[in-house]
């Protein structure tokens, strides 16, 4: 889910470049095919348990992900236009108090298409739907298959002023969940940009010639199962926490973006669950740094 929410905004304005200027030059003027990858690396973080007379402490655990996609701008005219993609993706997740699996490096695919419109007056719509399957167990997609969706909008109230709603959610790994999307973006001046739109994106930034400076709070968010082979087999594990950092963008329109981004988690937690998704071992865990790289490269 990382990398999800920096493709979505940096879709909505490549498109709303694209929307307003296609006329004048040919599609591949917008270097509709696009490289790119993410890096973000937690350090180490306390676990702990709470309880009615003391916190047990439970070890420490530590969080990080690598991905690399291909995506593609299919337009099929001025108001709709494709976004199909494919990720790889790599996770380490280690906690060294696990008794449930030894594994810590996880590996899947995500396949995405996403669907862009301006049909409607005011209105910009984003819908998408995603597949992502571990590339350890491609042979038993049944078991290691998570599907995600989403349905975003955004009506302009004022020139200045936009509201989002929708809703995303998943399903697969024995577990399903739906959340509504609801927020505000507002556009102060001509270099002020703020967005508050749960749980997408939350940031103020500051635009100047091709530099943005932010501050936002980034969520982080993972489902994956284990092999076959562990003390608990195909165990479920979920992790969940959220950050603010400082945020440094370059960007060359349509062509290139480089991010680095650094700043506090502030916490989670995570549930392991057997192969039935049920005896869930719940294990909270404390703040630690973070940082990282985005990289998006178009042809």
């Amino acid at each position: 889910m990382v990398s999800k929410k920096i493709f979505f905004l940096g879709i909505l304005s490549v498109s709303a470049h694209f929307l307003s200027a296609q006329e004048q030059h040919s599609l591949w003027y917008y270097h509709p095919l696009h490289v790119g990858g993410q890096f973000i690396r937690l350090g180490k973080a306390e676990c702990y348990n709470e309880r009615p007379d003391h916190q047990h402490h439970l070890g420490n655990v530590h969080f990080r992900k690598t991905n690399a996609f291909l995506s593609m701008m299919v337009p099929v005219n001025r108001n709709h236009i494709f976004f199909p993609q494919i990720q790889i993706n790599s996770v380490t997740f280690d906690w060294n108090k696990n008794r449930k699996f030894s594994e810590t490096h996880f590996y899947y695919m995500q396949f995405d298409l996403m669907y862009y419109t301006t049909a409607l007056d005011r209105w910009k719509w984003i819908m998408r739907f995603d597949y992502n399957l571990q590339t350890d167990h491609m042979s038993h997609p049944g078991e290691y298959s998570l599907y995600n969706g989403l349905l975003w909008g955004s009506y302009q109230i004022h020139p200045k002023w936009h509201y989002h709603i929708g809703a995303l959610g998943y399903a697969g790994l024995k577990g399903s969940n739906i959340f509504p999307i609801i927020g505000v973006d507002y556009t102060p001046g001509k270099h002020w940009f703020i967005q508050a739109v749960f749980p997408i994106n939350y940031s103020v930034e500051y635009k100047i010639s091709r530099w943005t400076f932010a501050g936002k709070i980034r969520p982080l968010k993972e489902r994956l199962r284990t092999g076959s082979r562990e003390p608990q087999p195909r165990s479920i594990f979920n992790y969940s926490s959220v950050g603010t950092e400082l945020n440094v963008r370059y960007e060359r329109q349509f062509k290139f973006t480089l991010e680095g981004y650094g700043g506090m988690n502030w916490g989670g937690n995570f549930y392991i669950k057997n192969a039935q998704g049920k005896h869930a071992e719940y294990v909270d865990f404390r703040s630690t740094i973070y940082g990282g790289l985005s990289l998006d490269y178009g042809f």
